[in-house]
């Protein structure tokens, strides 16, 4: 069988659940073969010893073990030039694929529809509630008050459910902004174009980034509820502004989001953008 992606699973101090995922992956029930990346961002012998045990036990698994946190971009760049097939699959760790033909039916919707450049599956916590996935394009301003008593302002409180897509209907297959990338499908020709995941932005927004891109290079980003995968629901930028100080991971986070607001600052909605594009080439044809 042919390789048809290359699946990356960036690990840090979640090695004993990775196993887990790997295991359900080689579990997969697919026409098409993979290559599967597992990188340990860690820095924790212990992690890595988890890690080797398990990954040495698949021909077609390779660990590689950071000296040093590179961060999310930098962690996915180390398997720079090492890509097989037409996708790639960026996985967190915490990630189950319990339904066996996951990853046939994902790949499966984006080779019947070649505009599509990210893909992202429903995905359901390990409480059993619906993971929110899906995301808006980012306002600073929102994401702070996500984090303050301001987000119960009326003024507010409608635009922070907008901007976590509390609207959305999670049971249909429709374009987005942007996905987090906890499972996320990428076709492999936009992944070469972009340059994979920015390094710009050490270890939250890559994800908001790609999306941008495929959408500003015309591709679509869509979520797809055909399938699931499931998660921990353990959220690392998860916490209120008072978490500021004492949380290295929340102050990342309002860096890496300052970091995207200047790259973009008053630029157009790609996504809308996209459209009245299309908009336009259909009524030329017309």
């Amino acid at each position: 069988m042919d390789i048809k992606g290359t699946i990356v699973i960036l690990n840090y101090m979640k090695a004993a659940r990775a196993v887990e995922n790997i295991r359900c992956l080689m579990s997969q029930e697919t026409v098409f073969n993979f290559k599967l990346f597992v990188i340990d961002n860690s820095c924790d012998p212990r992690q890595a010893k988890i890690l080797e045990e398990e990954t040495r036990k698949y021909p077609n698994a390779e660990l590689v073990i950071n000296k040093k946190n590179l961060g999310y971009a930098g962690g996915h760049s180390v398997i720079d030039g090492k890509e097989l097939g037409d996708y790639i699959v960026s996985v967190n760790p915490d990630i189950l694929f319990k339904e066996k033909d996951a990853l046939q039916k994902m790949m499966d919707y984006m080779d019947e529809h070649r505009d599509i450049g990210i893909l992202g599956p429903q995905q359901i916590n390990d409480s059993g509630e619906l993971a929110m996935s899906v995301r808006a394009f980012p306002k600073f301003y929102l994401q702070v008050a996500r984090r303050m008593f301001l987000r119960h302002l009326p003024v507010i409180k409608d635009k922070v459910a907008y901007d976590e897509m509390r609207h959305l209907d999670y049971s249909v297959i429709q374009d987005v902004d942007w996905l987090q990338d906890s499972c996320v499908a990428i076709r492999r020709d936009l992944w070469e174009k972009v340059g994979g995941y920015n390094g710009y932005y050490f270890l939250f927004m890559a994800d908001t980034e790609i999306c941008v891109r495929a959408w500003k290079e015309g591709y679509r980003v869509v979520y797809y509820p055909e399938t699931r995968v499931y998660a921990d629901g353990i959220r690392l930028s998860a916490g209120g502004i008072t978490k500021f100080f004492s949380s290295w991971i929340i102050r990342q986070h309002v860096i890496d989001s300052l970091r995207y607001q200047l790259k973009h600052f008053c630029e157009p909605n790609p996504r809308e953008a996209y459209y009245g594009k299309k908009r336009e080439i259909n009524k030329e044809k017309s």
